[in-house]
C-alpha cells in the first residue's frame, strides 16, 4: 500500500516508466510523470498516462540542470515534499542529475528512496537518509521491485 506516498517517475514516456506509473498508481501512490525529453511525443504520452492515472505532467531536457532542479522543485512544492524519485529514462546522462536534485528535495522532507529502473548499480552519493536502488530486470518484474522499493521493503539491486 503506498497511499499517501508522493513520487516522481522521470522517464514516463518509456515502456518502463509506464509499467512503473501504473503499478505506483494501483497501490495508491500520488504521481508526477515527466517525459525526460522536451519531445512533443513523449509529451503526449506522458500527459495522456497522467490523465488517465489522475496525476501531473510535464516534459524537460532530463539533460539540462537548470530544466531538472526546476521540475523537482515544482514538484516537491506541488505535493507538499517527495517521498521517491523513480529514474526510467534512456538518457543516462541525467541519472546523476535527477539523484543529485531529487536527493536534495528528499533529504529536505527527511528521507526517501530513489530508484534507477534499467540501471546497473553504481556507486553513487546520495544524501543522508536517501535510500539508492537499482533494479535491472525487464517490464512488470520492474514495476513490482520499484513499488517494493518504494514502500520501503527489499529490492533487487
Amino acid at each position: 500500500d503506498l497511499t499517501g506516498k508522493r513520487v516522481l517517475v522521470l522517464g514516463a514516456e518509456t515502456e518502463h516508466g509506464r509499467a512503473i506509473a501504473n503499478a505506483l498508481a494501483e497501490a495508491g501512490a500520488r504521481l508526477a510523470l515527466v517525459a525526460a525529453t522536451p519531445d512533443a511525443g513523449a509529451a503526449f504520452a506522458a500527459q495522456r498516462l497522467a490523465r488517465r492515472l489522475s496525476a501531473t505532467a510535464q516534459a524537460i531536457d532530463v539533460t539540462n540542470e537548470m530544466a531538472v532542479r526546476v521540475m523537482i522543485r515544482q514538484v516537491s512544492k506541488q505535493f507538499g515534499g517527495l517521498d521517491a524519485v523513480v529514474f526510467t529514462a534512456s538518457e543516462s546522462q541525467g541519472l546523476a542529475l535527477a539523484l543529485h536534485f531529487g536527493g536534495k528535495e528528499m533529504a529536505r522532507g527527511g528521507g526517501g528512496v530513489f530508484v534507477a529502473a534499467g540501471y546497473d548499480a553504481k556507486v553513487v552519493d546520495a544524501p543522508p537518509g536517501v535510500r539508492t536502488v537499482f533494479v535491472t530486470d525487464g517490464g512488470q518484474v520492474v514495476a513490482a521491485e520499484v513499488a517494493r522499493a518504494v514502500a520501503g521493503g527489499a529490492a533487487s539491486g
